[in-house]
C-alpha cells in the first residue's frame, strides 16, 4: 500500500529530464546538422520564457478554480495583469535578443518599428523552417508535462497566486544573463558552432538541476513554515 505512491513522484522527473535531453538534442542537430547560428539558439530560448509564461497563466488560473469561486475571481484578474506585464518583460527581452545576436541574419531594418515587429520576424524566422518548427513543439510538450505534473503535486493543496505571478522572472533573469554573456563571449571568439553547443549544454544543465530540484525546494518552504509556526505556538503556552 505504502509503496505505489511513493514510486509515482519519482517517475516524473525522469520523464522531465528525458524530455529536456530530446529539446536539447534537437536544437543541438540544428546546430551541428542544420547550422543554425547562435541566434537561433537564443530565439528558443526565448520561445520557451514566453510559452513557460502561458502555462503559468495556466497554473493561477488552475489554483483559483481550486480555491473557489472568490479565488477564480482572484486569479483571473492576476493572470491579467501577469500576461501584460509578462509580455511587455518578454517583449522587450525579444527585442534585445533581435538587437544583439539577430541583425545578420534578419538585417538591420528588423529594428524598425518598436517592440513587436522585431519579436514578430525572430518568430516568423524560426516558424519559417520545419526544423524551427520541431525545436519549438519540442519546447511546448516539456513544459506542458512539466504543468501536468505540478497540477498532480498540487492537487491537494492550490499554490498561493502571489508566489505564482512571480514565479518565471527569477528563472528568465538568471539564466539569460548567463547565456547573454556566454553568447558575447561566443561571438567574440568567432567559433559560433562549438559555442552554440556550448549554450545548449549550459541550458540543459540548468534545466535537469531545476527539475532535480525544484518540486522540493517548493515543498520545504511549506514544510519549514509549517513548523516554525508550531514551535511560536508552542512558545506562546504558559509553562
Amino acid at each position: 500500500m505504502a509503496s505505489e505512491p511513493a514510486t509515482a513522484p519519482k517517475a516524473s522527473p525522469y520523464i522531465d529530464a528525458a524530455l529536456a535531453v530530446v529539446s536539447a538534442s534537437i536544437i543541438a542537430y540544428g546546430v551541428l546538422v542544420l547550422r543554425w547560428p547562435v541566434f537561433i539558439v537564443m530565439a528558443l530560448f526565448w520561445f520557451e520564457n514566453v510559452v513557460i509564461g502561458g502555462f503559468n497563466v495556466l497554473r493561477m488560473l488552475v489554483s483559483g478554480i481550486r480555491m473557489g469561486p472568490a479565488g477564480l475571481v482572484g486569479a483571473c484578474a492576476m493572470s491579467a495583469f501577469f500576461t501584460l506585464h509578462y509580455g511587455l518583460f518578454t517583449a522587450v527581452h525579444g527585442t534585445f535578443v533581435v538587437m544583439m545576436f539577430g541583425v545578420a541574419e534578419l538585417g538591420r531594418e528588423a529594428m524598425n518599428g518598436g517592440l513587436l515587429p522585431p519579436v514578430q520576424r525572430m518568430l516568423g524566422h524560426m516558424m519559417a523552417d520545419r526544423d524551427g518548427w520541431l525545436a519549438m513543439l519540442a519546447i511546448v510538450v516539456v513544459q506542458g508535462v512539466a504543468f501536468v505534473r505540478w497540477s498532480v503535486e498540487t492537487r491537494e493543496q492550490p499554490a498561493p497566486l502571489k508566489e505564482l505571478m512571480g514565479a518565471p522572472y527569477g528563472r528568465v533573469m538568471i539564466l539569460h544573463i548567463t547565456l547573454i554573456a556566454c553568447g558575447f563571449l561566443v561571438m567574440s571568439l568567432k567559433a559560433p558552432v562549438l559555442g552554440a553547443i556550448l549554450l545548449v549544454a549550459l541550458k540543459l544543465g540548468y534545466d535537469l538541476v531545476t527539475l532535480k530540484r525544484g518540486p522540493q525546494q517548493r515543498r520545504e518552504p511549506a514544510a519549514q513554515g509549517q513548523a516554525s509556526r508550531v514551535l511560536m505556538a508552542g512558545r506562546r503556552k504558559p509553562g
